[in-house]
Formats: C-alpha cells, sequence, structure tokens
C-alpha cells in the first residue's frame, strides 16, 4: 500500500500501455465513439488502470538498495516525463486537428457551394433539353403542315390555270 504524497501523479493506463493523465484519457474515453486510445487508436476495453507513481523516494528509502532506488528513482521520473510529454503531444494534436478542421470547413464551404451551383445547371439542362425536344416536334408539325399548305396552293393553282382556259375557251367563242 503506498502512501499518497502531493507529488503522487494521477496517471492512468490504457490497455494499450500508453499513458495519460486520468482526467484526460476519462473524459475522452467518455466522448470517443470509438473507445479508442488518443496515441494508437487502439480500442479500449476494460477499466483505466490507475497508476500510483510515488516520487518521494525518502519515504521508501529503508526499502531498497542504493542500486534499487536509482533504478526506481529512473522509473519515477521517466514515467512523469513520459505522462507530460504525451500530454503535451495530445495538446498539440489537438491544436493541429482544430486547425485542419478550420481548412476542411473552409474548403468544404466554396465546394458545397458550387455543388449547389452545379446542380442548379443541370436542372436549367434538363430543361433546355425538354424545350429542344418540345421545339423539335412542333418544327415536324410545322413542315407537314407546309406541305400541305404548299399541296393545297399547286391545287388552286392548277384549278385557277383550268379556269382560265375554260373561260378563255367560252370568250373566244363567243366573240
Amino acid at each position: 500500500d503506498v502512501p499518497s504524497t502531493s507529488n503522487t501523479g494521477r496517471i492512468a493506463a490504457l490497455s494499450c500501455g500508453h499513458t495519460f493523465h486520468f482526467d484526460c484519457v476519462a473524459l475522452w474515453l467518455y466522448n470517443s465513439v470509438n473507445k479508442e486510445c488518443p496515441m494508437c487508436k487502439a480500442y479500449h476495453s476494460g477499466p483505466i488502470l490507475k497508476l500510483h507513481i510515488e516520487c518521494d523516494l525518502n519515504h521508501v528509502a529503508n526499502r531498497f538498495t542504493d542500486d534499487q532506488l536509482s533504478v526506481a528513482e529512473l522509473l519515477c521520473n521517466s514515467s512523469l516525463d513520459s505522462a507530460e510529454q504525451q500530454e503535451v503531444q495530445y495538446r498539440e494534436l489537438e491544436t493541429k486537428m482544430a486547425a485542419l478542421q478550420i481548412k476542411l470547413d473552409e474548403t468544404t464551404g466554396p465546394l458545397k457551394t458550387t455543388e449547389a451551383k452545379l446542380r442548379a445547371l443541370y436542372k436549367k439542362i434538363a430543361l433546355l433539353e425538354a424545350q429542344e425536344k418540345e421545339l423539335s416536334t412542333l418544327s415536324v408539325r410545322h413542315k407537314v403542315n407546309i406541305q400541305g399548305l404548299n399541296g393545297a396552293l399547286e391545287l388552286k393553282d392548277r384549278t385557277i390555270a383550268r379556269l382560265k382556259a375554260k373561260l378563255s375557251e367560252r370568250v373566244a367563242k363567243l366573240a
């Protein structure tokens, strides 16, 4: 049973072995959809292991040899340094991630606007194609009507020519 002192860190380890400040990793896992380690993205299963790191070596000096104390001191300091480094790295990654999110939003906004403009253009194209088809149909009908009118005009002209010829014959008989 290791007594708690002011130098004891609230360090936690995940199932993958990475260590973090307990409150930070607990909050991370609570908010994480996939329940993954912030460092290696491995799925975390089971409880968060709380590590008790005792850095006040005077308390346990009588239990260990000088060599063991040196190793324990190195381990203690490296664990704290590692946790602090990981926390700094985590904050740097959060900052980078926020900056990337801003860039993504800046890029996505114009893309969404362009996408909306393209959709509007596709609708206009579809409308123009429908109008073109309708005009083509009307054009064919008008050609048929014109052909019919031309045929009627030719018939009228032939009829007038025949009537003129008959009229000329009758005028010639009368004279």
